[in-house]
């Protein structure tokens, strides 16, 4: 994950020294023979997984033990991918809280992180995430290809992936907004979900 981090941040560098380079030479012409120049990050390869299944998975829980993926079926499930010194990350938190009490009893609740299990302990300390924590889990997330944190995957009963939600950070409204938003769309898909699996 430190490589995808890396790679991200060589990204945004090429991004600004393009930009201020062709703005330096887009100042040398006249107004009326600029052209308009539109600037993209690399594509994050995670949507790709849209439609497909989800990647299968033995990774460490928190307490020690081992976890299957298989053990997820039968349930919708939300998984969050995080780690705890990602800002937008911990914003959301309280939010996806919320989420979880309200269908803890339909619904699996996962966070992955590639972080080792002393890190997150120390964090969920002072903070509460109160998902079922996977962690070490560098490897199986480098399966997902590049991508920004946070994203929360969310699975049918069958771990097909349905939808992923880009951290609310990235909304455009007021904070307020932004997790009324992030919470409404996530009940959204849920709700589906549940209304189908009952069918």
């Amino acid at each position: 994950m430190k490589d995808q981090c890396i790679k991200y941040l060589f990204s945004l560098l090429f991004f600004v020294i393009s930009f201020k380079s062709i703005s330096q030479v887009s100042d040398t012409f006249p107004k009326n023979q600029r052209k308009e120049m539109i600037f993209t990050f690399p594509e994050q390869e995670i949507y790709k997984c849209v439609n497909d299944y989800l990647p299968k998975f033995s990774l460490a829980s928190l307490d020690g033990g081992i976890i299957d993926s298989e053990i997820l079926k039968g349930k919708p499930t939300v998984i969050n991918l995080w780690f705890t010194n990602c800002a937008p990350c911990i914003v959301e938190i309280p939010v996806l809280n919320e989420i979880k009490r309200e269908y803890s009893s339909e619904v699996n609740f996962v966070a992955i992180t590639f972080q080792e299990p002393h890190v997150v302990k120390s964090f969920l300390k002072s903070i509460k995430f109160d998902f079922f924590h996977l962690v070490n889990s560098k490897a199986y997330l480098e399966t997902f290809g590049f991508f920004g944190y946070p994203k929360t995957i969310i699975l049918d009963q069958d771990l097909k992936v349905m939808k992923i939600e880009k951290g609310f950070a990235t909304y455009q409204n007021t904070k307020v907004e932004n997790e009324i938003e992030f919470k409404r769309r996530i009940s959204s898909h849920l709700n589906e979900l549940l209304l189908t699996s009952r069918n």
